[in-house]
């Protein structure tokens, strides 16, 4: 059998010389219809073939044209399962995403640990700024009162001198609508609204200033103004002596003006209770209205468990919602707490991941790109000069290498060329000789 290579598209057939009458025959290539002319007694294994495109193709049937058969290259019998061109762009792949993740990874850690550090620290400070700013509203009033019970017209117990002192504070101070004083039986000896005087020896904090306390107040729902309240409570004394207790009761309007209005986001919000766990202020107002007792809040919980100290911690809420809260006792026993989603104080570090997800899909895209891309260059000159090196081998020295890199792939050609150059003029002596 012979094989016979197409020197135009590069077809193999293999024939039967047997068949062959004569010397010579003419077989035309299935392919592009050029005319092949095989010798029978020609000693290569694989005759080269000519092109005669001024010679008619001969009309005559051919016994061989029944025993042309193609064959497979050397490229169609052997699929390369991870070649040189999957090597390349996996090197490329691991070289340039292996250090860019693993520093990725770090920064993003980092990034993320600075996100969640701001944002208990800015709980912490604006705890602390709410926290002052209900400190500084009731140490100020402690201290119109404590002012007023040191006046001579106040320690005099008399009304008549008291409720023109009484007077001047509501005028002054409009969030306290009741100034009074109570006498040590508990009687009410002055009031700043002209209301029939009332008993109020049953208070506590009446009782309090009474069995020796410098200070005692209550958060309750005022029966005058049928509003939450904080009333406050300071003693009269004339010569280091107990002679009265000086009260006022003011609507905690101005302390939720810093509370409840507070917001932050769409979960973020605060709110106060008082040393009995009772809503002081809240953006619920029927928390406040019916002083709804959070004792049983986790943050408030965990806090008094604590022991009073100031904390920053994670919880569900009754929804079942990751939360972040931050509590913090202030002035006279009161907690203030600040509350917010899990989720909504995390989503800048959210953004950052999605974006860093994102630029590392885009990344790996380009560098993928770029490996395919330096891979074909790579590897498609080599598989040139191996077709080239395998047809050569079957006796085709007609193939054309034009390969003008100047590399290592380009002196590589270079060689393959004059190495087909030098079988080609061995060949033909070859010829000349028979």
């Amino acid at each position: 059998m012979l094989e016979i290579t197409c020197s135009e598209c590069g077809k193999i057939y293999r024939v039967n010389e047997n068949k062959i009458k004569g010397e010579k025959a003419r077989l035309k290539c299935k392919s592009c219809n050029n005319i092949l002319i095989v010798t029978k007694s020609q000693p290569e294994t694989t005759r080269v073939s000519e092109r005669f495109a001024d010679t008619p193709i001969s009309s005559a049937t051919d016994d061989t044209n029944k025993e042309v058969k193609e064959i497979p290259t050397y490229f169609e019998k052997k699929n390369i399962l991870f070649g040189l061109f999957t090597k390349i762009i996996i090197v490329m792949l691991l070289v340039s995403l292996l250090p860019m993740s693993i520093f990725w990874s770090i920064t993003f850690k980092d990034t993320g640990n600075q996100i969640k550090d701001d944002s208990q620290l800015l709980m912490t400070l604006t705890a602390k700024g709410l926290g002052n700013e209900v400190n500084n509203w009731i140490d100020n009033n402690i201290w119109v009162l404590r002012s007023a019970a040191k006046l001579p017209a106040v320690i005099s117990m008399d009304r008549q001198s008291q409720e023109p002192v009484l007077r001047e504070i509501q005028k002054k101070y409009p969030y306290i609508y009741l100034a009074f004083t109570v006498g040590l039986d508990g009687t009410n000896i002055a009031r700043n609204d002209n209301v029939p005087l009332k008993y109020y020896g049953d208070r506590q904090y009446y009782k309090d200033i009474i069995e020796g306390k410098k200070l005692s107040w209550q958060t309750l729902i005022g029966k005058t103004s049928k509003k939450p309240a904080l009333v406050l409570a300071v003693p009269i004394m004339a010569k280091d002596e107990l002679v009265g207790v000086m009260a006022a009761a003011m609507t905690i309007d101005e302390i939720s003006k810093y509370i409840a209005r507070w917001k932050k986001g769409e979960t973020g919000f605060a709110f106060l209770v008082d040393e009995k766990g009772k809503v002081v202020a809240h953006q619920l107002k029927e928390y406040v209205l019916t002083q709804k007792n959070l004792n049983s809040h986790p943050l408030i919980a965990s806090f008094r468990k604590g022991g009073w100290i100031t904390k920053t911690s994670s919880f569900k809420n009754t929804s079942g919602k990751s939360c972040i809260g931050h509590v913090r006792a202030i002035n006279y026993g009161w907690a203030l707490a600040i509350q917010q989603d899990e989720k909504e104080v995390y989503a800048p570090l959210a953004r950052v991941q999605k974006f860093a997800v994102i630029l590392l899909i885009a990344t790996l895209m380009l560098i993928l790109f770029i490996a395919w891309i330096s891979a074909k260059a790579v590897v498609t000159p080599i598989k040139k000069l191996t077709e080239v090196a395998e047809r050569m081998s079957l006796g085709d020295l007609n193939m054309k290498i034009n390969i003008p890199s100047k590399d290592e792939i380009g002196l590589l050609a270079q060689a393959i060329k004059r190495m087909q150059t030098s079988l080609r003029l061995a060949m033909e002596r070859l010829r000349q000789k028979r």
